[in-house]
């Protein structure tokens, strides 16, 4: 039998909703989080969407493995239903599909492993209500799209058009009333972030994309989705992203996280903390569970591709990416949405992105 605890909220407490099978996890969490929150309870997913339609709550915090319906795709769905939710996932079986669904369906704000102190818990649940309470509610995600319906962003210096398959106009956004234009502007050649080279390309402000990779076939391949309609920087150091950073204000950095994974894990990490508008896209080889939930949890990564990759799906989480930056702009206050647990410090790493202080305003002009 479905098994549902509701209590009435009063007051101005945050709502907190807490989904999983296990009754004793409940049990658990009703004792230790109802003197503080409104608390809801469900053991099924179906019941936690019926609670995110009729309460505004905000946090949710759900367990993976469960019947009919996983966390992840419980969250999927609540951030399309209540985007204003912060989500949380929360599991005892941290698998490769949980951790990368939880990235690229969920967005969740962190993943949590079972058992999780009390303190890391109530301090995490405690972070994610004041950012809920505090800043405005995201957009709602766009619909997805297949690599055959992807569109293309086509960048004008006061806004963008989006073009469809044949040709038509999907979406158009502008800060004018020009009219728009079906013709995509060409790029210049694009260049490596250490060649020098003088040209600068025609593109709105934050609409590049740095790969940081020593693999061809990567910065290849994001060439290939982009198909000429944005500038394509490739870095191989810290140094270079940092350079690339400051000189052309790319919005989405595209990093192999392959090779030299504590390096690349630590630079991800302050990125995030210097310059929370940048969207960051982690691709590799391979999918390791620990990995991925560091890379969550200190580096709010917006999409994990793994490799090798295909320029269709590489395009849908560039168009993503470059749609959530866009709004990180618009919206300065829902940068906060992006705060990252502290990393340790690395000595090189961050003597390099100590540059990044005097960068707070990148993409401000």
């Amino acid at each position: 039998m479905m098994q549902t605890e509701l209590q009435a909220a009063t007051g101005p407490r945050p709502r907190l909703l807490f989904v999983d099978d296990e009754q004793r996890v409940l049990n658990s969490m009703r004792i230790m989080f109802r003197r503080q929150f409104d608390l809801f309870l469900a053991s099924r997913g179906a019941e936690a969407l019926n609670i995110i339609k009729n309460k505004d709550i905000d946090v949710i915090v759900a367990d993976h493995r469960m019947p009919e319906m996983t966390g992840v795709e419980v969250l999927s769905k609540v951030r399309s239903l209540s985007p204003r939710t912060v989500r949380i996932l929360l599991t005892g079986y941290a698998d490769l599909d949980a951790v990368e669904g939880s990235i690229n369906d969920s967005e969740v704000f962190r993943f949590l492993t079972k058992p999780c102190a009390p303190k890391q818990l109530r301090e995490t649940i405690e972070l994610a209500a004041k950012l809920a309470r505090e800043t405005p509610a995201p957009p709602p995600p766009e619909q997805e799209l297949s690599p055959e319906e992807t569109l293309e962003i086509v960048m004008e210096s006061d806004g963008f058009v989006e073009i469809g398959p044949g040709g038509t106009v999907a979406q158009e956004r502008r800060s004018t009333s020009r009219t728009a234009t079906l013709e995509a502007p060409r790029f210049p050649e694009q260049r490596t972030a250490a060649d020098g080279a003088s040209a600068k390309p025609r593109t709105a402000t934050g609409l590049g994309v740095i790969v940081f990779s020593s693999d061809e076939e990567v910065v290849d391949t994001v060439q290939k989705a982009v198909r000429g309609r944005l500038p394509v920087y490739r870095a191989t150091n810290i140094v270079q992203v940092v350079k690339t950073l400051a000189e052309h204000r790319p919005g989405v950095l595209v990093t192999d996280v392959s090779t030299d994974k504590a390096t690349i894990q630590s630079m991800t990490a302050r990125l995030k903390e210097h310059l929370p508008e940048l969207v960051t896209i982690a691709v590799s080889e391979h999918r390791d569970v620990l990995d991925m939930v560091w890379l969550i949890n200190h580096g709010q990564i917006f999409r994990f591709l793994r490799k090798p990759l295909s320029p269709g799906r590489c395009a849908v989480s560039l168009q993503a990416a470059l749609q959530h930056h866009r709004t990180l702009l618009k919206n300065p206050a829902l940068v906060k949405r992006h705060e990252v647990d502290a990393a340790p410090d690395t000595g090189i790493v961050d003597g390099v992105l100590a540059k990044l202080r005097s960068m707070k305003r990148l993409w401000v002009s």
